[in-house]
Protein backbone atom coordinates (compact mmCIF):
# COMPACT_ATOMS: atom_id res chain seq x y z
CA UNK A 1 0.00 0.00 0.00
CA UNK A 2 1.47 3.31 -1.04
CA UNK A 3 0.20 6.58 0.37
CA UNK A 4 1.36 9.94 -0.83
CA UNK A 5 1.39 13.10 1.26
CA UNK A 6 2.01 16.47 -0.29
CA UNK A 7 3.63 18.87 2.15
CA UNK A 8 3.59 22.35 0.68
CA UNK A 9 7.09 23.79 0.37
CA UNK A 10 8.40 20.86 2.43
CA UNK A 11 11.08 19.99 -0.08
CA UNK A 12 12.98 23.22 0.51
CA UNK A 13 12.88 22.95 4.30
CA UNK A 14 13.88 19.32 4.54
CA UNK A 15 16.52 19.83 1.89
CA UNK A 16 18.14 22.60 3.86
CA UNK A 17 17.71 20.72 7.10
CA UNK A 18 19.61 17.67 5.95
CA UNK A 19 22.20 19.50 3.97
CA UNK A 20 22.48 22.35 6.45
CA UNK A 21 26.15 21.77 6.74
CA UNK A 22 26.59 21.67 2.97
CA UNK A 23 24.56 24.84 2.57
CA UNK A 24 26.57 26.53 5.30
CA UNK A 25 29.73 25.92 3.30
CA UNK A 26 28.04 26.97 0.05
CA UNK A 27 26.74 30.25 1.50
CA UNK A 28 30.08 31.01 3.07
CA UNK A 29 31.67 30.36 -0.31
CA UNK A 30 29.28 32.71 -2.08
CA UNK A 31 29.90 35.41 0.50
CA UNK A 32 33.64 35.06 0.03
CA UNK A 33 33.39 34.69 -3.78
CA UNK A 34 35.21 31.32 -3.69
CA UNK A 35 34.64 28.21 -5.73
CA UNK A 36 32.66 25.64 -3.65
CA UNK A 37 34.49 22.62 -5.09
CA UNK A 38 37.86 24.23 -4.42
CA UNK A 39 36.93 24.98 -0.80
CA UNK A 40 35.50 21.48 -0.25
CA UNK A 41 38.69 19.94 -1.64
CA UNK A 42 40.86 22.21 0.51
CA UNK A 43 38.88 21.42 3.69
CA UNK A 44 39.17 17.70 3.06
CA UNK A 45 42.98 17.97 2.76
CA UNK A 46 43.32 19.69 6.14
CA UNK A 47 44.35 17.34 8.98
CA UNK A 48 41.33 18.25 11.13
CA UNK A 49 39.13 21.17 11.98
CA UNK A 50 36.73 22.21 14.75
CA UNK A 51 34.33 25.15 14.53
CA UNK A 52 31.96 26.32 17.27
CA UNK A 53 28.89 28.55 17.49
CA UNK A 54 28.17 28.86 13.78
CA UNK A 55 25.14 31.05 13.01
CA UNK A 56 23.95 32.29 9.66
CA UNK A 57 20.84 33.72 8.07
CA UNK A 58 19.93 33.73 4.43
CA UNK A 59 16.92 34.74 2.36
CA UNK A 60 15.94 32.06 -0.16
CA UNK A 61 12.98 32.66 -2.49
CA UNK A 62 11.56 35.27 -0.11
CA UNK A 63 11.76 33.02 2.96
CA UNK A 64 14.25 33.75 5.77
CA UNK A 65 16.35 30.77 6.89
CA UNK A 66 18.29 30.85 10.17
CA UNK A 67 20.72 28.04 11.03
CA UNK A 68 22.63 27.43 14.26
CA UNK A 69 25.37 24.82 14.65
CA UNK A 70 26.98 24.82 18.12
CA UNK A 71 29.79 22.40 17.21
CA UNK A 72 31.23 21.14 13.92
CA UNK A 73 34.20 18.81 13.53
CA UNK A 74 35.86 17.41 10.41
CA UNK A 75 37.48 14.00 10.71
CA UNK A 76 38.91 12.69 7.45
CA UNK A 77 36.17 12.71 4.83
CA UNK A 78 33.37 13.09 7.42
CA UNK A 79 31.95 16.29 8.88
CA UNK A 80 30.18 15.80 12.23
CA UNK A 81 27.83 18.26 13.90
CA UNK A 82 26.51 18.24 17.46
CA UNK A 83 23.08 19.78 17.34
CA UNK A 84 21.56 21.59 14.39
CA UNK A 85 18.76 24.16 14.59
CA UNK A 86 16.98 25.40 11.48
CA UNK A 87 14.23 28.01 11.43
CA UNK A 88 12.34 29.05 8.30
CA UNK A 89 10.12 32.13 8.33
CA UNK A 90 7.77 31.90 5.36
CA UNK A 91 7.34 35.05 3.30
CA UNK A 92 4.13 37.03 3.76
CA UNK A 93 3.66 35.85 7.37
CA UNK A 94 2.38 32.49 6.06
CA UNK A 95 3.98 30.51 8.85
CA UNK A 96 7.17 29.26 10.40
CA UNK A 97 9.00 25.96 10.35
CA UNK A 98 11.51 24.92 12.99
CA UNK A 99 13.69 21.81 13.04
CA UNK A 100 16.21 20.38 15.49
CA UNK A 101 18.64 17.48 15.13
CA UNK A 102 20.67 16.03 18.00
CA UNK A 103 23.67 15.25 15.80
CA UNK A 104 24.57 14.53 12.22
CA UNK A 105 27.25 13.52 9.76
CA UNK A 106 28.06 14.43 6.18
CA UNK A 107 30.30 12.07 4.20
CA UNK A 108 32.19 13.88 1.48
CA UNK A 109 33.16 10.57 -0.19
CA UNK A 110 29.61 9.23 -0.41
CA UNK A 111 27.85 12.64 -0.60
CA UNK A 112 25.36 11.43 2.05
CA UNK A 113 24.11 13.36 5.08
CA UNK A 114 22.60 11.70 8.16
CA UNK A 115 20.67 13.55 10.87
CA UNK A 116 19.79 11.81 14.15
CA UNK A 117 17.03 12.76 16.59
CA UNK A 118 14.97 14.94 14.24
CA UNK A 119 12.08 16.92 15.70
CA UNK A 120 10.33 20.00 14.45
CA UNK A 121 7.17 21.99 13.84
CA UNK A 122 5.44 23.08 10.66
CA UNK A 123 3.18 26.03 11.44
CA UNK A 124 1.04 27.68 8.80
CA UNK A 125 -1.88 30.09 9.00
CA UNK A 126 -4.32 27.34 10.03
CA UNK A 127 -2.42 24.43 11.60
CA UNK A 128 0.62 23.46 13.62
CA UNK A 129 2.12 20.05 12.76
CA UNK A 130 4.83 18.28 14.75
CA UNK A 131 7.35 16.05 12.97
CA UNK A 132 9.60 13.44 14.60
CA UNK A 133 12.03 10.85 13.25
CA UNK A 134 14.95 9.00 14.85
CA UNK A 135 17.03 9.24 11.68
CA UNK A 136 17.03 10.95 8.31
CA UNK A 137 19.38 10.22 5.41
CA UNK A 138 19.85 12.54 2.42
CA UNK A 139 21.77 11.69 -0.74
CA UNK A 140 23.24 14.51 -2.78
CA UNK A 141 23.15 12.49 -6.03
CA UNK A 142 19.40 11.78 -5.96
CA UNK A 143 18.36 14.63 -3.66
CA UNK A 144 16.25 12.01 -1.87
CA UNK A 145 15.26 12.07 1.80
CA UNK A 146 14.87 8.71 3.55
CA UNK A 147 13.45 8.06 7.05
CA UNK A 148 14.79 4.50 7.57
CA UNK A 149 13.73 4.24 11.23
CA UNK A 150 10.24 5.70 10.92
CA UNK A 151 8.40 8.99 10.74
CA UNK A 152 5.70 10.54 12.94
CA UNK A 153 3.63 13.57 11.92
CA UNK A 154 0.84 14.84 14.18
CA UNK A 155 -1.25 17.72 15.43
CA UNK A 156 -4.23 17.95 17.80
CA UNK A 157 -6.50 16.13 15.32
CA UNK A 158 -4.46 13.23 13.89
CA UNK A 159 -1.32 11.14 14.25
CA UNK A 160 0.51 9.49 11.32
CA UNK A 161 3.06 6.79 12.18
CA UNK A 162 5.07 4.80 9.62
CA UNK A 163 8.04 2.38 10.00
CA UNK A 164 9.89 3.86 6.98
CA UNK A 165 9.28 6.69 4.58
CA UNK A 166 10.98 8.65 1.86
CA UNK A 167 10.46 12.03 0.29
CA UNK A 168 11.28 13.08 -3.23
CA UNK A 169 12.36 16.51 -4.35
CA UNK A 170 8.76 17.61 -4.99
CA UNK A 171 7.79 17.11 -1.33
CA UNK A 172 5.75 13.92 -1.81
CA UNK A 173 6.19 11.51 1.11
CA UNK A 174 6.02 7.84 0.18
CA UNK A 175 5.20 5.27 2.88
CA UNK A 176 6.96 2.15 1.56
CA UNK A 177 5.63 -0.15 4.29
CA UNK A 178 2.32 1.58 4.85
CA UNK A 179 1.43 3.52 7.91
CA UNK A 180 -1.22 4.13 10.53
CA UNK A 181 -3.34 7.26 10.85
CA UNK A 182 -5.12 7.76 14.15
CA UNK A 183 -7.76 10.46 14.47
CA UNK A 184 -7.36 12.09 17.87
CA UNK A 185 -10.28 14.50 17.72
CA UNK A 186 -13.87 13.28 17.27
CA UNK A 187 -15.50 14.36 14.03
CA UNK A 188 -18.43 16.69 14.69
CA UNK A 189 -21.67 15.69 13.04
CA UNK A 190 -24.74 17.82 12.52
CA UNK A 191 -27.89 16.71 14.34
Amino acid sequence: MKLKFKISKGKILLGLLFIGLVILVQYAMRDMNLDIDLLRESLMKMPGMVMENINFSREVSGDMWRVKIPYLEREGEAINVKSLDVKRELSGDKGEWTFFGNNGTYSNDEKIATLNGLSGTLRNENRNFILESPKLNWTEKNNTFIFPEGLIVYDEEFLLRTPTASMDNSGVILLQQGGVIQWLKPIKTKK
